[in-house]
């Protein structure tokens, strides 16, 4: 199932301490972690595309998943803006999808009580062990035992990086050598290339404000 889940899903999911159902991270750096997967699951999927040096949104539809809809229809409604406002804008319903959808999905269960829609003290309990250990196992295999990630691993692996989100990688013997390897696949070697444009765009405008963020 794993593969199954949108970037964002995985960085909540990874970010997750199983147990708790907390995030190991600060929330403020996942959730924009998420919103710049949102992007990314645009251009993946043609509703994102450049034109004459700016990203602009291409046909009329909206995308079935809630973050990339709510991306899509901020970017529709805010040419005018850059890819680190759209990230700032949409973070928090990005990130709030992401919970949802590995609700629906079954990997977590929701304890406690929102408030008026906010997450909160509510926690996020891994509810599916194995999915999150395949999950952690595919990445093992890119990051510690140098096979080659596809696009959407691959991407994954971008944003995580670019968010200074590395701890939730599974880390294996060598920390020099898997840092090259992270910075490798981040700046778009190997199949990380075939995001082009978009993916460098996105992990800047992640980068800056992170950043100016001093998270």
């Amino acid at each position: 199932m794993t593969k199954d889940l949108t970037i964002g899903e995985q960085i909540v999911l990874l970010a997750l301490d199983e147990e708790t159902g907390t995030l190991r991270e600060a929330p403020l750096r996942v959730s924009l972690a998420v919103s710049a997967a949102a992007l990314l699951e645009l251009s993946s999927s043609r509703y994102l595309t450049e034109r004459d040096g700016a990203l602009v949104v291409s046909g009329a539809s909206t995308p079935v998943d809630p973050a990339a809809a709510a991306m899509t229809e901020h970017v529709r409604s805010h040419p005018e803006e850059t890819p680190r406002e759209w990230l700032l804008a949409v973070r928090e319903q990005a990130l709030d999808a992401a919970y949802r959808g590995l609700l629906e999905k079954g990997l977590v269960r929701e304890q406690g009580r929102r408030v008026l829609g906010a997450f909160g003290s509510v926690k996020h309990p891994v509810t599916d062990l194995p999915e999150l250990a395949a999950l952690r196992g595919r990445l093992t295999a890119v990051v510690a035992q140098g096979q080659d990630p596809d696009e959407r691993t691959a991407a994954l692996i971008t944003v995580l990086h670019h968010a200074g989100l590395q701890t939730v990688l599974p880390h294996g013997p060598g920390a020099e050598a898997r840092d090259d390897r992270l910075s490798a696949i981040a700046e778009g070697q190997g199949k990380a290339a075939a995001l082009g444009d978009t993916i460098r765009t996105t992990v800047a405008a992640l980068t800056a404000v992170i950043a100016s963020s001093a998270l």
